[in-house]
C-alpha cells in the first residue's frame, strides 16, 4: 500500500511548481481554441470545448490541461499528488488543491486567452450520435472566452454575442448525447420528479440547492463522452489503465425495473437507501470490468488532471502511447494506486460525515432552545429537525409545532412516516393517523416508504375483491412472515379502497392488532351506501362554510377540498400527473356517487398545480352549490 505524505506543500514543492517553464518543443504543437465552463469562483479550469457542425453530424473537441508535461512521476510534486488523490472543495470559494496553486490556479488552469500546453480528444460523432472518429493530440490552447455556467445560459439569448451559435450548438448535441444516454438504459442522469435532485455517474443520488443551469449538462455530458472515448482508445489497444469500473450487486433488479422503482419512490432518503441496495462503489483499475450506472463497456477519468489524480495517471500513459514509449506504470502499481485512491476517499469521507454530523446536530440544538422561531423553518429543515428529535428522544419540545403543521398540511410524507414508525409517541401516532383521513392517498406512500427504510421488510400487495363495493386488503412481509388486517377496506372506486386498506393497515399496525392471512373475514358484500349528491342535499341541510368561503390566491385548496370530503362523508379526491421539461400538469377528480367533478392545475412545481387542480374542483361545486 502507498505511504500518504503530509497535507501540508513542502516548501521544495512550491519552488519547484515556479521553476516550470515552457520548453520550446512545446511551442511546436497544434494550436486549438475553446471556451471554458465553469463555476464563477472556480480557478482551477482545467477542460476547455469547441464543436463544429459537419454534414455527417459534428466534431466534438475537449482540450485539457497538459498536467503530465510538468508534473512528472517520481518527484516531490508527484508524491504530494498521490499523498492527496484530488483537490478538497470547502462551499464556494474554499479549496485545498491536490497541486500548489501556482500550478493549479496559473500556470497550468486554462485562462482566457492565455497559451496552454493541452491534450485535445476530438471525436467525430455521426447523426446518431455515434462515435465515429476518436483523435488524442498534444496540442497549445487559447482560450477564447471564460464563461460560468449563468453566463453560458445568458449567451443564447444574446443575438450579439459572438459565441451564440457555439453554445447553441452544444446546448442542441447535449440533448442529443443525453437522450441516447438515457435510451441505452444508463441510470447516471435520472432526475428525481419534483425535487431537482439527480444521479450521478457513480450512482450517486444527489441534492443540491444550488440551481443547475444547462450549461451544467453541456460540461457533463461532454466530459463523460471524453472519457468513454479515451477509455476505449486505451482498450481497443489493449493498454492497462486506470479504468472507473462501476457494477450492480446480485440482488439489483434490471434496468427498467430499477429506472421505474426510482421515479415512484416516496422520498429522497428511499431512493438513497435503495441505491447503496443495489449498486457497489465505483472503483480504480487496471482490468476493464465496464461501467453500470453509465452503461459503457469502458470508461475512466481523463478530463480533470488538475485536481484529480487518476486523471494525470492516466494522462501519462496516454502521452507514453502517443510518444511511442515504455508505459509508466506496470499493472500492479496501477492496482496499487486504485486502491489507494479508494482508501483516501473512505477516510476523507468519514471525515465529511463526521464533521456535518456533529454541525447539523449542534444547530439542531440551538433551533430546539428557541421553540418561538420553529414556524419560519423550511418543510425540508423542519423535517431533519423531525428526524433529530425522534432519534434523541425530545419529540415533546416541537409536539406544538408538528400539530400545527399537521393541521395546516405542512408535513411532508417523510415526516408522517416517522411520526408513525419512528417515534413511538402514541399521541403523535393518533394524530397522524387522523390526519392521514384528510389525504389518504399518501398512506401507500408510506407504507412504500416504511418497506424501503425498515430493515425487517421484504415487500408488500394488494389482495382485491374485484365487485363493487371494492373490498380491498395490505399484505406486508415482515421478518418472513406475511401480516395484513382482519378487516377490508370498502369503497365504491377500486384504488380509493386500496388507499384505505393502506391506512387500515397503519393502524393496525400501531394497535398491535394485524394478523395473519388465513385470518381474514372475508366482508358481506352490500350495495354500496348511497350518499346523496351535493344538489339535493343542500335543499334539506345548509350549505357547507367552505362552499361559501371566497377562494383567494395563497389558500391550501388541498387541504380545504379534502375537509370538505371528510365533512361531507365523500371519498377524497384523486390526483394525478403528466410531466413535461418545464411543467406538471395536475388532475384532480372527486366522485360524489354518480357525478364527477374534474379539475386541472399547471404549474413550474408540482404541488402548485395540485393546488391549481384542488381549486378549480372547490370553484365548480361552489358553482352547483349556488345552482341549487
Amino acid at each position: 500500500m502507498l505511504r500518504s505524505l503530509s497535507l501540508r506543500f513542502p516548501p521544495q514543492a512550491t519552488t519547484l511548481a515556479k521553476a516550470i517553464t515552457f520548453t520550446e518543443t512545446l511551442w511546436q504543437r497544434p494550436q486549438v481554441y475553446g471556451i471554458t465552463i465553469d463555476g464563477p469562483t472556480s480557478r482551477d479550469l482545467d477542460d476547455a470545448i469547441w464543436i463544429e457542425s459537419v454534414a455527417t453530424g459534428a466534431i466534438i473537441s475537449i482540450h485539457i490541461a497538459d498536467v503530465a508535461e510538468f508534473v512528472t512521476p517520481g518527484t516531490l510534486l508527484d508524491k504530494v499528488a498521490i499523498s492527496r488523490t484530488t483537490t478538497r472543495y470547502f462551499g464556494e470559494s474554499r479549496n485545498d488543491p491536490m497541486l500548489p496553486r501556482v500550478l493549479s490556479e496559473n500556470r497550468l488552469s486554462l485562462l482566457e486567452w492565455q497559451d496552454r500546453p493541452t491534450l485535445t480528444v476530438r471525436i467525430t460523432l455521426n447523426q446518431d450520435c455515434e462515435i465515429e472518429h476518436v483523435e488524442i493530440f498534444e496540442s497549445w490552447l487559447a482560450s477564447k472566452k471564460r464563461f460560468s455556467y449563468e453566463e453560458a445560459d445568458e449567451v443564447l439569448k444574446d443575438q450579439n454575442s459572438p459565441f451564440q451559435e457555439l453554445l447553441q450548438t452544444c446546448y442542441l448535441w447535449t440533448g442529443l448525447l443525453n437522450r441516447k444516454r438515457q435510451a441505452s438504459g444508463a441510470i447516471s442522469g435520472i432526475v428525481t420528479p419534483g425535487s431537482g435532485a439527480w444521479i450521478d455517474e457513480d450512482g450517486n443520488l444527489i441534492v443540491s440547492s444550488k440551481k443547475r443551469y444547462h450549461a451544467n449538462i453541456v460540461i457533463q455530458e461532454f466530459m463523460i463522452l471524453a472519457n468513454r472515448a479515451v477509455a476505449q482508445w486505451l482498450a481497443d489497444a489493449d493498454t492497462p489503465a486506470l479504468y472507473r469500473n462501476h457494477t450492480a450487486k446480485a440482488i439489483a433488479p434490471d434496468r427498467e425495473a430499477m429506472f421505474q422503482a426510482i421515479l415512484t419512490m416516496g422520498s429522497l432518503a428511499a431512493i438513497r437507501k435503495q441505491l447503496g441496495n443495489w449498486l457497489n462503489r465505483a472503483e480504480y483499475g487496471p482490468t476493464l470490468i465496464g461501467h453500470f450506472a453509465l452503461n459503457l463497456t469502458a470508461y475512466c477519468h481523463f478530463t480533470s488532471p488538475i485536481r484529480r489524480l487518476a486523471d494525470l495517471i492516466n494522462h501519462r500513459i496516454v502521452k507514453a502511447r502517443l510518444h511511442g514509449k515504455e508505459l509508466p506504470y506496470s499493472k500492479t502499481e496501477l492496482e496499487q494506486l486504485g486502491q489507494h485512491i479508494a482508501t483516501v476517499a473512505r477516510e476523507e469521507e468519514k471525515r465529511k460525515d463526521a464533521h456535518f454530523k456533529e454541525e447539523r446536530k449542534r444547530q439542531h440544538r440551538e433551533t430546539l432552545k428557541a421553540p418561538q422561531d420553529l414556524d419560519q423553518l423550511l418543510e425540508k429543515d423542519f423535517s431533519q429537525l423531525l428526524k433529530y428529535s425522534i432519534k434523541n428522544e425530545e419529540l415533546e419540545l416541537i409536539a406544538n409545532q408538528v400539530e400545527a403543521r399537521m393541521n395546516d398540511n405542512r408535513l411532508q410524507v417523510q415526516d408522517l412516516y416517522l411520526l408513525l414508525f419512528s417515534s413511538g409517541h402514541p399521541k403523535m401516532q393518533e394524530l397522524t393517523c387522523e390526519h392521514l383521513r384528510t389525504r389518504v392517498q399518501d398512506a401507500a406512500s408510506i407504507i412504500a416508504m416504511a418497506n424501503d427504510m425498515e430493515e425487517d421488510r421484504s415487500g408488500f400487495s394488494y389482495v382485491d375483491l374485484e365487485e363493487p363495493p371494492f373490498a380491498s386488503w395490505v399484505e406486508v412481509e415482515m421478518a418472513g412472515k406475511v401480516l395484513t388486517t382482519k378487516e377490508p377496506a370498502q369503497q365504491t372506486r377500486k384504488q380509493t379502497a386500496r388507499h384505505y386498506a393502506c391506512l387500515n393497515w397503519i393502524e393496525a399496525y400501531i394497535a398491535g392488532a394485524l394478523v395473519a392471512p388465513e385470518q381474514r373475514v372475508q366482508p358481506v358484500l352490500s350495495e354500496p351506501e348511497k350518499i346523496e349528491p351535493m344538489q339535493k342535499a343542500s335543499k334539506a341541510q345548509p350549505m357547507h362554510p367552505i362552499l361559501q368561503k371566497t377562494l383567494k390566491e395563497g389558500q391550501n385548496f388541498v387541504s380545504m377540498l379534502n375537509n370538505l370530503c371528510q365533512a361531507l362523508k365523500w371519498s377524497n379526491p384523486e390526483y394525478s400527473f403528466t410531466e413535461t421539461e418545464e411543467e406538471f400538469r395536475c388532475e384532480c377528480q372527486l366522485e360524489i356517487v354518480d357525478v364527477l367533478v374534474a379539475g386541472e392545475g399547471v404549474a413550474s412545481k408540482k404541488q402548485r398545480a395540485k393546488n391549481l387542480a384542488a381549486r378549480q374542483v372547490l370553484e365548480l361545486l361552489q358553482s352547483k352549490a349556488k345552482q341549487g
